[in-house]
């Protein structure tokens, strides 16, 4: 009987162990994808190509829209000479997120982002605001680092 009992109890912690197995914390990732987001933001009003570098992927094979027509990037190559020359047309910049939305992939190691953001650009001491700027983008985690591989900005029109 003593045998049986042990056997029980030994099956019972087993089971028990396996079933506390840590699993993704969806929360955490959300949380750091969206520090990642902000980060790229941050990069963008501090006019900090570095801190920008940080949190992109540079895959030869990237490809990013931006607002104006031709504003395709090809590359991280084509993406950081882009925003070196834009960071030179604006004094200040500020960008308020007002609608981040952040999801994740079944296996938790892809992202992805929606939000809707208001720009102030501080251009030769004239202030301009541009409303409602929807940003997309792709996040893959790599090496333990979220980084964005794709990024899409648009004004809408009306």
């Amino acid at each position: 009987m003593k045998t049986k009992n042990t056997l029980f109890i030994a099956v019972t912690l087993i089971c028990l162990t396996l079933s506390c197995t840590p699993k993704t914390d969806s929360d955490t990732k959300k949380s750091e994808v969206t520090k990642t987001v902000n980060t790229f933001y941050q990069s963008f009003e501090e006019k900090d190509i570095n801190l920008m570098s940080d949190v992109m992927a540079h895959d030869d094979s990237m490809l990013s829209f931006g607002t104006a027509l031709f504003d395709i990037h090809k590359s991280w190559t084509e993406w950081e000479e882009n925003h070196i020359a834009q960071f030179k047309a604006f004094d200040r910049a500020t960008i308020n997120s007002t609608n981040l939305n952040v999801y994740l992939s079944k296996n938790g190691n892809v992202a992805w982002f929606a939000d809707i953001t208001n720009w102030e650009l501080v251009i030769e001491n004239e202030t301009i605001e541009i409303n409602n700027v929807r940003i997309t983008g792709v996040l893959e985690k790599r090496d333990n680092v979220w980084k964005i591989v794709q990024i899409h900005a648009s004004v809408p029109q009306g």
